[in-house]
């Protein structure tokens, strides 16, 4: 498979980069590509620029500012993976970089490039020879979306791995724009509408993530079910953080639905209780409702539910230290 034609442009700072978004509003920011240049292999995403952000200094960095840590977008997922800082402190985020794609995936993509990626489902994550049998869905330009057999929505699903694991450690973003730089909560990046699942403008620059300082001092872990141990997205991804002390703790999702989700009902029950097998059991059963999963991928909604129960467990247990995968 071939890339379609584009326009190709490498600016040399922020500034520039968002004059160019800011000319052609249908480009596209290029950092690791090991979405996008796919998507675009497919022809599910033919941007007429590419806005090449590698190049540009300052936007690769791990470093601690007021107890908060910030991560630059362009950090790679490898980096992240193997900071002895973050293995040590915030686990979830280290395991969940680890399970990304395979090591040339992780070597090449960044961490804002995996927040920010399309949303996959398997009407949609083709080549152009298999859609054209149909009329395009409609997060490739159609009409119809042949999950549900409806029109003008799409249930395609939010598949990172990085994402459900800084939702549970309360990170925070920061977009560069042509007036000046906001900081809004990670979930708020999200839509939540498949086609177009991120808030952030086309003339925006995610440029840095934010991790409280509190997240430092808690317990984590993230676990996520996939065909294969390497390459394969999650079928399901779930990651867990816990204040120990405090009895507090934060659970997230992964493709379960159309962006990474809090689990806001098991958060609410696991509040200041001890994490015991029969407790976990009873998390397991209200983790199976926090979404409603459907048939965007091979596996069942069904399956789904049960594995964000089952995983649930694996997480806890790899956070706190317990025999658990």
């Amino acid at each position: 498979m071939r890339l379609p034609k584009f326009a190709y442009a490498e600016p040399e700072d922020i500034p520039a980069a968002i004059a160019m978004l800011q000319r052609e509003p249908s480009a596209k920011i290029l950092a690791g590509g090991t979405d996008l240049l796919v998507n675009m292999k497919h022809k599910v995403e033919t941007p007429p620029l590419l806005v090449n952000i590698k190049r540009i200094a300052g936007l690769s960095y791990l470093n601690k500012d007021s107890g908060h840590l910030r991560l630059g977008a362009l950090t790679t997922l490898k980096e992240i993976a193997a900071a002895p800082l973050v293995g040590e402190k915030l686990p979830a985020l280290a395991q969940a970089a680890a399970a990304v794609g395979s090591y040339h995936h992780q070597v090449m993509g960044t961490l804002a490039g995996n927040i920010c990626q399309q949303n996959r489902c398997k009407y949609f994550n083709q080549s152009q020879w298999w859609r054209s049998s149909r009329p395009n869905c409609f997060k490739a330009g159609g009409e119809m979306c042949y999950v549900l057999n409806k029109k003008e929505v799409c249930f395609s699903c939010y598949s990172g791995d990085l994402a459900p694991a800084l939702l549970a450690l309360g990170a925070r973003v920061v977009l560069a724009g042509p007036e000046k730089a906001r900081e809004i909560a990670l979930a708020d990046l999200f839509t939540g509408e498949g086609k177009h699942p991120l808030t952030r403008q086309p003339e925006e620059i995610l440029t840095e993530i934010v991790i409280p300082e509190e997240a430092l001092a808690g317990a984590s872990g993230y676990v996520k079910f996939a065909n294969r141990e390497s390459i394969d997205f999650p079928i399901v991804g779930v990651a867990f953080w816990a204040a120990a002390q405090a009895k507090e703790y934060r659970v997230a999702f992964t493709a379960v639905d159309r962006k990474p989700i809090r689990g806001r009902q098991v958060e609410a029950f696991l509040r200041g209780k001890d994490l015991n097998a029969e407790i976990l059991n009873q998390a397991a059963v209200l983790a199976a409702k926090e979404a409603s999963p459907v048939k965007s991928s091979l596996y069942s909604p069904a399956y789904k539910r049960r594995l964000m129960g089952l995983l649930l467990h694996n997480a806890v247990d790899k956070a706190l230290g317990r025999s658990g995968k």
